[in-house]
């Protein structure tokens, strides 16, 4: 589950290059706040927090 969370970040990094590329405000404020609940959601799930 930890691997599907870190494959989940990294497609919202690539989302954040994409709509950074875009010029995109409102996708690169969401991307960049997708990316931190999908590390969160790894460090809960390993047990490394909460």
């Amino acid at each position: 589950m930890v691997y599907f969370f870190a494959l989940c970040s990294f497609l919202a990094l690539l989302g954040f290059f994409i709509n950074s590329k875009r010029r995109n405000g409102h996708g690169l404020a969401y991307s960049a706040a997708m990316i931190v609940i999908w590390i969160l959601a790894a460090l809960w799930w390993s047990g490394r927090i909460g």
